[in-house]
């Protein structure tokens, strides 16, 4: 389908530009011919908003909304007419009540949340998945029907993201970022390094902190981690050199429901850095990468963390391998104007339904 020339989009609601999918989107369609990007970043809905809301929804021919901005989706509604596209990344239903486990599940707050979700669905005209298997969650959990999804990836910022010059250890330096949220499956990891100890010339290196922070730590202690290094937080820019030090990266490990629907941030930076990527096998994984071939993976039990680890700390033309394959995959086909030309597509036949 032929994109549509001059096209006007609105980016609307409280998001965070900075965040890793809306940055990809924003400079990827900063970088199209045709695309004009105006952006209203609101840090509350009120009513003193409403003025500046829909005189730009006005301009707009397509309004979106980023990334976790689901209780803004009823709200821009009612003020507009215009089609909207919502990029949800997240169902705060599953995520706070299945995976953080914040919420007992059938409570008033679950019920809340899982309205949340449903009524953003419901209010936007199209809704973008970063996987099939997400969307396919979104079907079932939320009885959204199959036309109305449109899976567009993560990707990956090639300019923040690439491969380096880096001091490294003489020893074989497994590494890993996050936030330490429970889909990471961080205790695996450490459960791993455990089985790993008396391998000495292995190293575990794990950037980050967050919601299992304090908990790990603990672990680590516990069980006497002297291979494991808690490097803590960075910021975002300081990522592309820290990763560049590590021989392999790892993915995410969690054994609910969400670490089968998701490819995380990390796994297309790790690919970008040209690292052998290890990480649990599911379905979101295999819509994008082949195991063996630029990928490597496994289950989310530490005795067959540990086995991968092995397998591309001893064999390097394997790491190699996967490194190589993984970077021309995801740099030529997952970067941000490829992103963002998917996101210009679905707007484009968006807007030729309404004609």
């Amino acid at each position: 389908m032929p994109l549509l020339l001059d096209m006007r989009i609105l980016f609307a609601g409280k998001y965070d530009p900075s965040y890793n999918r809306t940055r990809i989107l924003l400079d990827g369609l900063a970088s199209l011919p045709g695309v004009t990007v105006e952006e209203y970043c609101f840090r509350k809905r009120s009513r003193w908003n409403i003025p500046a809301l829909k005189r730009a929804c006005n301009r707009a021919d397509v309004i979106f909304l980023p990334s976790f901005t689901h209780t803004d989706v009823p709200w821009v509604r009612f003020f507009t007419k215009k089609p909207i596209i919502f990029d949800p990344l997240i169902s705060r239903y599953q995520s706070k009540v299945f995976d953080y486990k914040v919420i007992r599940p059938g409570s008033i707050r679950a019920r809340k949340n899982f309205l949340k979700d449903s009524l953003a669905l419901k209010y936007a005209d199209l809704v973008i998945c970063d996987t099939q298997a997400h969307g396919d969650y979104f079907q079932r959990t939320f009885d959204i029907a199959a036309e109305k999804l449109r899976v567009i990836q993560v990707g990956v910022d090639i300019n923040n993201f690439y491969p380096a010059a880096a001091d490294k250890s003489d020893l074989f330096t497994v590494g890993f970022y996050g936030s330490f949220i429970p889909l990471q499956g961080v205790r695996q990891i450490l459960a791993a390094a455990t089985l790993l100890k008396d391998h000495t010339d292995i190293r575990f290196q794990l950037i980050g902190n967050g919601f299992e922070y304090k908990e790990m730590l603990s672990y680590a202690a516990t069980h006497q981690l002297s291979n494991v290094s808690f490097l803590g937080w960075m910021p975002y820019d300081a990522l592309n050199n820290a990763v560049n030090r590590f021989d392999m990266t790892l993915g995410i490990f969690g054994s609910g429901e969400k670490t089968a629907m998701v490819i995380p941030n990390k796994i297309y930076h790790y690919a970008a850095l040209r690292k052998p990527v290890l990480t649990c096998d599911t379905p979101a994984i295999k819509e994008v990468f082949t195991h063996n071939s630029n990928i490597l993976l496994c289950s989310h039990h530490a005795a067959d963390i540990a086995a991968g680890i092995l397998i591309l700390k001893n064999n390097p033309s394997l790491r190699e391998q996967i490194a190589g394959n993984g970077y021309k995959l995801i740099t030529t086909g997952y970067n941000a104007s490829k992103m963002a030309g998917l996101l210009l597509e679905a707007a484009t036949t968006l807007l030729n339904r309404g004609r």
